[in-house]
């Protein structure tokens, strides 16, 4: 099969399981990264229990040869 069309974002869909009544939640939203992790705040449709998920990541050595990354905030 041929991939028809193109996109202009990145398509996510990601399963999560409610920790209150065990309801399977489609998410289309990515994780949004906050105080240095990946979280993403739900809503049961079920059981309307409010959650967090967060996103384990490894911590990163920064770059040893190349560019380092833009800093996240500029401080002025």
């Amino acid at each position: 099969m041929r991939q028809q069309g193109t996109h202009t974002w990145d398509i996510t869909i990601h399963y999560h399981r409610c920790p209150a009544c065990g309801f399977i939640i489609e998410s289309r939203h990515d994780y949004q990264y906050r105080l240095g992790k990946y979280k993403k705040d739900l809503i049961c449709k079920r059981c309307q229990n409010h959650f967090t998920v967060m996103k384990s990541t490894h911590p990163k050595l920064g770059p040893l040869i190349g560019k380092p990354q833009p800093v996240e905030t500029e401080w002025e």
